[in-house]
Parts: structure tokens; sequence; C-alpha cells
């Protein structure tokens, strides 16, 4: 049986609360950089009363059950799967895993890599999450490389602060790039290139990336992994990572 842990009232205050924090950070860089790009005060009112009239046409997403702090359970547990060979094929591909079972099962990666959580309601959260697909209520499927990046179910909402959080960081980086380094050659690494080309060679492009970029995301992911800190720490903390993406950008009129 799937199970489901669900937050008490306090607890999705705090979520709800992060979110909003994240949100507004989000749209101040958004607008800050904007503005950093030359538009003046009063065409970003009008930029900001539009994306709010076109929002308001695209329908209410159900609320995610899922704290921050399980979306982070959740990562733990596919970055386990990802990575040991017990859970590996011997393509290097994440293993159907049975659902209960003493060794290569859901219930002891749960067991390895989440130790306390119980392995019935995590799999519930990550099928809410749109991470694993569970086939004849005995086998467990990955379905996503990563929770931030997965899709969720339909009309449920995802993991919310975790894909506010990334996005924050990205623009966090462009962000510093326009307003606070020092120099014109002491940034913080933001880099992308692009090109126009015709719209069949957009797969062959997704592919690359997918395919590349996440060689690179695993690499930056293990040596932050292995330098992690957990619980008190006396010395001062900060949040960092890395990424990879795809843009295509839609015609204008």
């Amino acid at each position: 049986m799937i199970g489901m842990a669900v937050e008490n009232s306090g607890e999705q205050s705090q979520v709800g609360s992060a979110l909003a924090k994240c949100a507004h950070v989000l749209l101040r860089r958004v607008f800050r950089i904007l503005r950093g790009c030359g538009f003046s005060e009063d065409e970003l009112k009008i930029m900001a009363q539009a994306a709010v009239e076109e929002v308001e046409q695209i329908p209410d997403a159900q609320k995610s059950r899922v704290s921050a702090r399980q979306a982070m359970i959740c990562s733990d547990v596919v970055l386990k799967w990802r990575r040991d060979c017990a859970f590996l094929d011997c393509k290097g591909i994440p293993k159907v895993l049975s659902i209960d079972g003493d060794t290569e099962s859901f219930a002891s990666l749960v067991r390895l890599s989440a130790p306390g959580e119980a392995p019935d309601a995590l799999l519930g959260t990550m099928a809410e999450l749109g991470v694993v697909r569970v086939i004849d209520g005995k086998l467990v499927e990955l379905i996503s490389e990563s929770v931030v990046t997965c899709s969720g179910r339909d009309g449920q909402a995802i993991a919310g602060e975790c894909v506010l959080e990334h996005i924050c960081g990205y623009l966090g980086s462009v962000e510093f790039n326009i307003f606070d380094k020092s120099s014109r050659t002491r940034g913080r690494f933001e880099r992308a290139c692009y090109a126009t080309v015709p719209i069949e060679f957009v797969p062959v492009v997704q592919q690359l990336v997918s395919s590349r970029g996440q060689e690179f995301v695993d690499v930056i992911d293990e040596w932050l992994a292995r330098r992690h800190v957990k619980g008190p720490d006396s010395r001062e903390t900060l949040l960092v990572g890395a990424g990879a993406y795809i843009f295509v950008r839609e015609n204008f009129d």
C-alpha cells in the first residue's frame, strides 16, 4: 500500500511562507535584471500587469502536500539510486526495483539513503512528485533523473520550493554579474551559447545537452556531496550548486 505523508497545518504554513519568500526573491531578481538591461520603471509596471493578466488564464494546480524537507529526502534517494552499483544494471541505468526485500529493493534503498524514513510513505511522496512509477503494485521504476525537473502528476503542483530555489540560484548568478562583480573579468560562472537552427534539429540538441549535461552535473554533484555539511557546524555555510539546461526561444510576433 502506497502511503503519503501529509503535513499538519503548522508545517503547511511554514512551507507557504518559504514559498512566498522564494517567489519574492525570484520576482525581485527578474525585475532588477530587467532594470539593469535598461527598462524604465513605467515599462516594468506595464510588463508586470500584463504578466498577471496572462497568469489569470492558467488553471489553478492542486496544492502540493510535499514539504521542502520531504523533497530533499526524495533527492537523496534518487541520488543513491543513480549512483550505487547495487541499484544499477549492466549499462549503468537505474534498475526497476521490487518494493520490498532485504537487498536491491526500494525498501533497502530507502534504508541506505534515508535511514528512519518509512519506505511506503516515501514511495507515495515520490509517486506524488512524478519521480517514480509503480508497476502492478510490486515494482518501482525511476522515471525522472531529478526531483527538481520531474513533471509531477497531471494537475498537481510540483515541489515548488526546490524549483524556485533552482531558478533563484541561476538568476542570482546573472544578477551578481550585472550589479555586484568587482570587475568585468571577475564574476560568477555564467556561460551559454545559442544559434538559429532548423526546427528538426531541436530534438538532437535536447539529447546532446541531456547526455553531456548530465555527465557534467553528476561530476559536480559528487564533488558537492563529499563536502556537504549536515547538522550543526561552526563554519559559515552557503548553499551552492550548478546546473545544465537547454532553452528554445519561441518565435515572437
